[in-house]
């Protein structure tokens, strides 16, 4: 994109059909530095409804979700102007490319082959404590990641790769994978891999016109076209509903046709009816609503004669057409026990996926449960198929069966015909034979089979196999173990160990002394077994799946969590669905500001005892991944902080009033509305507040270097070089970008709802006006006061910790400012929504908005650089109202990503370079400084000469660091 320089510090390129052009306010070092994506980004964002003067680029500007960080617009809810969480603050929170979603048909496909088809296809969602569920996929993400990289590995066995903050389901509900530790959600059932079906006909309208059916098959063949069923191609998209429902036919259900009328019945459970009436409707039918009635039986047997009543449920569809295509795929129709039927031949050439759709759906139909050996808990039968047959067409039974076995051959999965027998005689004395398929019982066949074929319209079963593949698989965990004990017991025996040290050194909660004792002097004919204190799978049924319910997730525990070195896309989705989750790997996945505080200190005073300041500050203030408050909110509390923001803490005893006139909006954004915010956001947030985070969020010691300003400095509170101040950069936590999460999905579907052509769909949005707009504008602000009490909360325990060392110390709250914010303001005479992503107000004297002691001058700005260089205190200028709503950079802007920072230094040479200025530093680990190396910025310094030099905010003083607490 060519863009050219309008005057001294700015830049513009203007783009044919766009509304308004895309202005970069940089100098020309800084200019050229600029990424290409985010000018396409911004170019984006010119594009959108109601944008007014121009999509604005603040130096420190980089790549971002939809807006780029450091980007600024405004919109006129007149012209239609919009808002858009992407706009505001949010980030995308990412898994590897390579990640397998679990599709709705049971096969998996990496989340990077989505790209070009996510809207045609649906994938696996947990309503959680419920169902497994389908749900649509309304944007597909991709993005070169500045995020932490983490690989976990979990006892099952399972592993994925994803983003620090992406979700994953723990016991305390979805929580960033930086911050989880112990239980982790997972879904056992894995499928089998994606392949392309061939575009090849399985049923023409020739082939329909040869059925041997009494029916007008014109009628038939127009109704079959207009829904897109003839010919019938294997790549049709509504194959995989016919290939299910001809299995379940042919296991709890019928097909007859009389009078030239078809109709077939499904009976089963009325929660797996629901399903298959979903899935007659994707094909383009309708099915009756879920019928009931009690029936008595008798069934006589070469047993006994056994009676009994049931409710029995069931659903029916009389469409003919669809009835007419199933009997032509292959589909019986009549009494199954007497019609000779047999897999249709063109399923053998079925892609794996497809195969697996019929045999799972009469798996789920006739296959018996999962179930343990009576008496014997830890062990399996193995599944078993019967039908019974008459006699005329017995041979057409086993050829049937053993077809079967064929399929499931083909999974890799061992079965076998067992013997026949005679089975029911009905009212008019006729005997039919049963015949039988077993699945073999060895527990790695099982485990096989549970998670490749598994169980369709039969949730029960499903749930009992989800668990019996973890249950196994931990199963042989301990088995393994205890193998590998046996015989290092014998080795270190031979060595001339003794029991007492080889039980020391062995014992673990699965391998006892008597285990140990008996490997040592007794033997064993045949290998361990499971050890007796292992839960049977009953026992495992309570414990691992409490707080699932019957869904088939299970619990199951992390044992290696690390830091990766990545240098690769990383991806997402945003899922139609409220409970916004999907599964990658067999897991169940899914604001700031900164404000500046003088002090009467100076480096003199100081300087002696920076080291024990520094100590104090890290200890008092909770920092870090997954850092916990001091502060104990209860709902209610957490509602009230929501409703008033830094107020809150104030009328607490954290604070003053005069901290609220130093705040931007006084520290409370009205309207914020708790209602309009998410359980997850609020259950995130709750033990949050209080806290500074990680990442480039900290806690700094400064000393004031230089004042460019003395007048307009000495009014902000800084009268001299030397002078100490204290800056406190953080904001919402978890609990704004949960915010933000849950309103994607909800802006994607405004949208459409809206006509709203989207440039780049993550720049999803709503019109002002809407309800959707609203309610998110509510929530937003929710988040924001969130982000002024924790910095209050901070502040008083800064306070605090100088007052403990330095008795006399008076801290004095100069401004607290947004950086991540939508607001509306008043500019060239309209309320505009003002979208600042990484950008910070830098209003102008006179404005109302700026404190009164202020409003003489102007607002101040506050810019934190790096812990390396320094930070600015800035003020508005005139010619910010005029050009940039009031706007202005909003820090350095990153340069490298964390993972390659982590991968290019070491912590440890971070934190001795900085010591050698005479920095005091202190951080929760060794990988934060190396993320947050000076290196992985953009020079503060530049950044600040190109504001100047547009003209659109004036440098007042720079800050430097003593000592610096991060999380």
């Amino acid at each position: 994109m060519d863009a050219k320089q309008i005057r001294d510090g700015v830049w513009e390129f203007i783009q044919e059909g766009v509304p308004v052009p895309v202005r970069i306010y940089a100098n020309e070092k800084i200019f050229k530095g600029i990424e290409e994506g985010v000018l396409k980004q911004s170019s984006n964002v010119a594009r959108l409804p109601g944008i007014q003067k121009a999509s604005l680029v603040m130096p420190d500007a980089h790549y971002g979700y939809g807006f780029p960080i450091g980007g600024v617009a405004a919109f006129d809810p007149d012209e239609g102007g919009i808002v858009s969480p992407g706009g505001v603050g949010y980030d995308i929170n990412c898994l590897s490319g390579d990640s397998r979603i679990l599709h709705e048909h049971g096969y998996f496909r990496e989340i990077k082959g989505f790209e070009k088809d996510f809207e045609k296809e649906r994938i696996k969602c947990m309503n959680f404590g419920k169902k497994v569920k389908n749900t649509d996929i309304d944007l597909f993400l991709k993005s070169k990641s500045k995020a932490d990289i983490y690989k976990i590995k979990t006892v099952g066995g399972e592993e994925i790769i994803a983003t620090g903050d992406h979700p994953f389901y723990t016991p305390e509900g979805m929580v960033p994978l930086n911050e989880v530790e112990g239980k982790v959600a997972g879904y056992p059932f894995k499928g089998v891999p994606y392949e392309k079906p061939k575009d090849e006909v399985i049923i023409s309208k020739e082939d329909m016109l040869k059925l041997p059916l009494e029916k007008n098959k014109t009628q038939t063949i127009k109704e079959l076209e207009q829904r897109g069923l003839l010919p019938l191609r294997r790549s049709n998209d509504k194959l995989p509903h016919l290939l299910k429902l001809m299995g379940f036919i042919l296991g709890d259900g019928c097909m007859y046709f009389t009078e030239n009328k078809g109709s077939i019945w499904f009976y089963g459970k009325a929660e797996d009816l629901e399903d298959i009436r979903d899935d007659i409707e994707r094909i383009g039918f309708r099915a009756s609503k879920v019928y009931s009635r009690t029936r008595k039986h008798k069934i006589t047997t070469e047993y006994d004669d056994f009676e009994f009543s049931r409710t029995e449920y069931s659903i029916k569809t009389t469409a003919s057409s669809l009835a007419a295509l199933l009997i032509a795929l292959g589909t019986p129709r009549g009494k199954k026990v007497e019609v000779e039927y047999r897999v249709p031949n063109w399923i053998f050439a079925c892609p794996l996926w497809q195969k697996r759709l019929f045999l799972a759906s009469l798996f789920g139909a006739e296959l018996s449960s999962p179930s343990t050996v009576t008496n014997h808990g830890y062990n399996f039968y193995g599944p078993v198929l019967s039908m019974n047959k008459k006699r005329s067409s017995l041979k057409s039974g086993r050829i049937f069966m053993n077809e079967l076995c064929s399929l499931l051959a083909d999974f890799g999965i061992k079965s076998s015909m067992m013997g026949e027998r005679e089975a029911v005689i009905n009212k008019k004395g006729d005997k039919s034979q049963r015949l039988r398929m077993q699945i073999s019982s060895k527990p790695e066949n099982l485990v096989k089979f549970f998670s490749k074929i598994g169980f369709e319209y039969n949730r029960e079963k499903r749930y009992l196999a989800n668990v019996a593949i973890h249950y196994l698989k931990l199963k042989d965990n301990v088995v393994k173990e205890r193998i590998i004990k046996e015989n290092k017991a014998l080795e270190l025996k031979k060595e001339g160990m003794g029991l007492s040290n080889i039980c020391k050194e062995l014992e673990s909660p699965y391998v006892n002394k008597r285990f140990i004792e008996r490997s040592l002097y007794q033997g064993r004919k045949n290998s361990p077994r499971v050890a007796y204190n292992f839960p049977t799978f009953a026992e495992f049924l309570r414990t691992y799946t409490r707080g699932l319910g019957n869904t088939g997730m299970v619990w199951d525990e992390i044992i290696d969590k690390k830091k990766l070195p990545y240098d690769d896309y990383v991806y997402d989705f945003t899922v139609n669905d409220k409970h916004h989750n999907f599964i990658a790997n067999n897991f169940v996945v899914s604001n700031c500001g900164v404000r500046l505080l003088s002090t009467n200190l100076t480096e003199q005073d100081v300087r002696p005892k920076l080291k024990q300041l520094v100590d104090n500050l890290f200890s008092s203030v909770p920092s870090g991944v997954g850092s916990k408050s001091k502060v104990r909110l209860s709902e209610s509390e957490l509602d009230e902080v929501l409703s008033t923001g830094a107020g809150y803490a104030v009328k607490k005893g954290f604070g003053t009033e005069e901290d609220l006139d130093h705040m931007e909006e006084n520290g409370c954004m009205e309207g914020a509305d708790p209602s309009k915010v998410g359980h997850r956001a609020k259950q995130r947030g709750r033990p949050q507040m209080g806290t500074l985070g990680s990442g480039n969020h900290f806690l700094e010691v400064q000393k004031v270097d230089k004042i460019f300003e003395p007048e307009i400095a000495s009014r902000f509170g800084i009268h001299e070089e030397g002078q100490i101040t204290a800056m406190v950069h953080c904001g919402s936590r978890g609990f704004g970008h949960q915010v933000a999460d849950d309103y994607i999905h909800v802006m994607m579907s405004a949208a459409k709802k809206y006509g709203i052509e989207l440039p780049d769909r993550e720049l999803a949005c709503a019109p002002l006006t809407s309800k959707e707009a609203k309610d998110y504008l509510a929530a937003m602000k929710c988040a924001v006061n969130y982000a002024f009490c924790n910095r209050q909360f901070i502040t008083h325990w800064v306070r605090k910790t100088f007052g403990k060392i330095f008795p006399d110390s008076d801290l004095e709250l100069i401004y607290d400012v947004c950086h991540n914010i939508a607001k509306f303001e008043k500019h060239d005479g309209k309320e505009l929504c003002v979208h600042r992503k990484g950008a910070t107000r830098a209003f102008a004297a006179g404005r109302k908005e700026i404190p009164h002691e202020y409003r003489d001058i102007g607002q101040p700005v506050i810019i934190p650089g790096d812990m390396g260089t320094a930070s600015y205190i800035l003020v508005g200028t005139e010619k910010a109202m005029e050009e940039t709503f009031g706007s202005t950079c909003h820090g350095a802007g990153r340069t490298m990503s964390r993972s390659a920072a982590t991968r290019k230094f070491r912590g440890e040479d971070v934190k001795r370079m900085l010591e050698e200025k005479g920095e005091v530093i202190r951080a929760t680990n060794w990988k934060v400084l190396a993320e947050e190396v000076p290196e992985a910025y953009k020079d503060v310094d530049e950044v600040i000469r190109s504001v100047e030099l547009s003209g659109i905010s004036k440098a007042i003083a720079r800050v430097v660091p003593l000592g610096v607490a991060k999380g």
